[in-house]
């Protein structure tokens, strides 16, 4: 591999915020009537305005007053609803009154009037075409970066899914890109992936020793989300998160202090390493191999426990998944109708499941090909959108 993989030789201690202490390495979303007509003035009166159109959501023109004799039509214009996508904005108003006897006119058409709920909001969409771009934005004085990639199928008219995937300490977008193949994913099912960048490593809880941290990556990555959802249509009850080792560390964050913005969470290899207290109850899936000499494969079930327990789940985990290499355990009874989805996946080192090339050391002896753990945390994450 010719980009920098992961740092195998460097262990980071992650502290005893994680449910176990191990070693972490830095790896790697009524049509407006405007004015309704005014009613016909007797000769010589004025006519009455339009009476209030109701809540638009495209602003539709409103309908002509009926004619009065020999008055003007009313010249106020009707004003659509202003708010997207979320059941209309303020009421058309109605044409003033007719001169000397004439009906006033129906207000003019509505202007500015939001979608249908769910769809994008006024200029939504249309700055981002098909393909793969890095856009650069600020935080806390610091130039950040994200990658972004647009399924060809993507038109600005639809709004679609948005999954975060996190690269590991020291590693770059590049190199969870080629790790988790999760832009052919998000080719064929039609939702935006984002790759963000840390400085080096996430600031993902606990300070870890030779990794260089933002202050606010939670704040880093939820200004990523607002700012994609500026360029292209999202639906915001469908963001998720995941990530690898130290970016699943951070990915678990989100779900923690973002349950707002971020529908569900995913992980591989990397624990939850801060007091977590969600805003309400958040679906997780989480992935681990048995030979993951980097963080100890016995974190895992701790870590699960953590989300089961958070969660409100009642009762033992079922087993939901079994092929290959890999086994998978959900608990179900859970508060909210959430899950918490734990996999297991056998000689599988510190990597990404469905990359070769990893393992505690390096070298392709603990890479697991036979379970794609992209395409099965998008099944996962299309079963629990935002409430």
């Amino acid at each position: 591999m010719s980009q920098r993989t992961f740092s195998r030789t460097r262990p980071i201690l992650v502290r005893a915020a994680c449910a176990l202490s191990m070693w972490l390495m830095g790896c790697g979303p009524d049509t407006s009537d405007g004015g309704i007509a005014g009613a016909g003035g007797t000769a010589g009166t004025t006519g009455a305005a339009g009476t209030t159109g109701a809540a638009g959501t495209t602003g539709a023109a409103g309908t002509t007053g009926a004619a009065g004799i020999t008055g003007a039509a009313g010249t106020t214009p009707g004003r659509g609803g202003a708010s997207g996508g979320r059941g209309g904005g303020t009421a058309g108003r109605g044409g003033a009154g007719g001169i000397a006897g004439v009906a006033g006119a129906g207000g003019a058409g509505g202007i500015g009037g939001s979608g249908t709920p769910g769809s994008c909001p006024a200029g939504g969409g249309v700055g981002w075409t098909p393909g793969d771009r890095r856009i650069t934005l600020m935080h806390g004085g610091i130039e950040r970066a994200y990658e972004i990639h647009v399924p060809p199928g993507y038109t600005g008219a639809t709004p679609v899914p948005l999954v975060m995937t996190i690269h590991g300490a020291h590693n770059t977008p590049a190199l969870v890109r080629g790790w988790s193949r999760m832009n052919p994913v998000a080719d064929q099912n039609g939702f935006i992936v984002a790759y963000p960048a840390a400085i080096d490593c996430w600031n993902s809880g606990p300070s870890l020793p030779g990794c260089t941290m933002a202050d606010d990556d939670v704040g880093f990555l939820t200004l990523v989300v607002s700012d994609i959802k500026s360029h292209a249509c999202i639906d915001p009850k469908r963001v998720y998160a995941t990530g690898i080792s130290n970016g699943a560390m951070m990915a678990q964050r989100l779900g923690c202090q973002r349950a707002d913005v971020f529908a569900a969470v995913g992980g591989v290899a990397g624990p939850t390493a801060v007091s977590c207290m969600p805003a309400r109850a958040i679906s997780a899936v989480y992935v681990h191999g048995t030979e993951d000499r980097t963080v100890g494969y016995a974190s895992a079930q701790p870590n699960v426990n953590g989300w089961a327990t958070r969660n409100g789940c009642t009762g033992s985990s079922v087993q939901t998944y079994s092929m290959g290499s890999t086994t998978c355990a959900t608990h179900q009874n859970c508060r909210d109708g959430v899950e918490v989805v734990f996999c297991t996946v056998t000689g599988m080192g510190h990597c990404w499941p469905e990359d070769s090339n990893c393992g505690p050391g390096g070298g392709p002896s603990f890479g697991v090909t036979d379970f794609k753990a992209s395409p099965f945390m998008w099944e996962f994450f299309q079963r629990h959108p935002l409430p």
